[in-house]
């Protein structure tokens, strides 16, 4: 679990690192720059909230994982809904930047944690 948590904390500060980087040779607007850190920022959380959810739930029988893994992963993507429309509506932010850069972590974060069940099955030979 470890692992996955590293994977993704690097994914995240090298996308910030590009984007900061971007920022400081006047390529991107700050606004832009607020946009992607707070969409990173969302994700991240989303991210740390499954693993999370596993860890609670992969030593005991297979309702209450599944109800943690699908249950959480629908309560999940409905919070994130509300927040990314809260976000949208409230704050002065650059909505396309926040747009892309949300549903490119979102679905990458995602990918990540098919693989991470994926592995954590191989390990315990199920």
């Amino acid at each position: 679990m470890k692992r996955f948590l590293n994977q993704i904390i690097y994914l995240y500060l090298s996308v910030f690192i590009i984007i900061a980087i971007l920022y400081f040779t006047k390529t991107i607007a700050s606004k832009f720059l607020f946009s992607a850190i707070l969409a990173g920022i969302i994700n991240l959380i989303n991210a740390f909230a499954a693993v999370k959810l596993f860890q609670l739930s992969y030593k005991k029988g297979g309702s209450s994982f599944l109800i943690y893994n699908l249950g959480g992963l629908g309560i999940r993507l409905i919070s994130l809904l509300i927040i990314f429309l809260l976000i949208i509506k409230l704050l002065n932010i650059d909505e396309y930047a926040f747009i892309f850069i949300f549903f490119l972590f979102y679905f990458i974060s995602l990918i990540l944690e098919v693989f991470f069940y994926i592995k954590y099955k191989e390990n315990i030979k199920i």
